[in-house]
């Protein structure tokens, strides 16, 4: 546990004096879903796994979180964990943010790593690449029934897996109401393809091919729109919006090879 900005905030951390790689969940979720990833890295990398503000563990003293805040936790922690030659890994809603601090903090990442995210959840005329606002609105069964919500949600990020859609049920069931919705109706509006330019440390864009939540298209963007992005995405075939977790063999193999530019 670290203390941060008033709240506390709950990590794991394999520790040593090695080149850091910190992974950054999605909405709803926590540092459980990369436990294929930990097993895998620890040995050469000091994997950090967080559950940001108001998820998982994490305490939140309102439910109005911004990905500024969440940016500032990150950085942070960073400081506070003392992090060397950080990649910074973040999937969906923590790949927004993980955009946002890296064009905000350029000094502090050695490499972003973007995992089935998007600068826009919502399509407008100016970014076709997203969910029409009539998809996006199905999330609003979380509104009437968060149980039925939160596995009606888990079954779009995981439908090729049902071990895996019954953890991310499981975690998604466990959020905070007030913290969910809150997250969905500031995430929903929110675009952050301005701040795509500034981000010029050394990226690299993982997804899905089948994601239905995070469109394929929303990465391919991403690739072509960053500065610090000079490899197409790595696209793991067969696998909806939580590779890491559905294909954890082909994601580790994207994720080394990123890592080895």
């Amino acid at each position: 546990m670290l203390e941060i900005a008033g709240n506390t905030i709950f990590l794991t951390d394999s520790g040593g004096d090695r080149p850091a790689l910190l992974l950054v969940h999605g909405i709803m979720m926590s540092h459980e879903v990369w436990q294929h990833q930990v097993a895998a890295f620890a040995g050469d990398y000091r994997v950090v796994c967080v559950d940001l503000r108001g998820f998982g563990q994490s305490s939140a003293h309102t439910p109005d979180i911004s990905f500024e805040d969440h940016a500032a936790d990150l950085a942070q922690l960073i400081a506070q964990l003392g992090l060397k030659n950080v990649t910074l890994v973040g999937w969906s809603m923590g790949g927004a943010i993980a955009q946002l601090f890296a064009a905000t903090y350029p000094q502090t990442l050695a490499r972003l790593v973007l995992v089935d995210t998007t600068p826009q959840l919502l399509a407008s005329e100016s970014f076709p690449h997203a969910l029409p606002v009539e998809a996006a609105m199905q999330l609003g069964q979380l509104l009437s029934d968060f149980a039925q919500g939160c596995a009606a949600f888990s079954g779009m990020i995981a439908p090729e897996d049902a071990a895996a859609t019954r953890l991310i049920t499981g975690i998604a069931a466990a959020t905070s109401p007030a913290v969910a919705l809150a997250a969905f109706a500031s995430s929903g509006p929110r675009s952050l393809i301005d701040l795509l330019p500034k981000i010029t440390t050394p990226t690299a864009v993982i997804a899905g091919a089948d994601d239905g939540i995070c469109l394929p298209a929303a990465s391919t963007y991403l690739a072509a729109h960053i500065p610090g992005c000079t490899r197409p995405v790595a696209w793991i075939e067969g696998a909806g919006h939580a590779p890491f977790l559905t294909r954890p063999a082909q994601f580790n193999a994207a994720l080394r090879a990123a890592l080895a530019d």
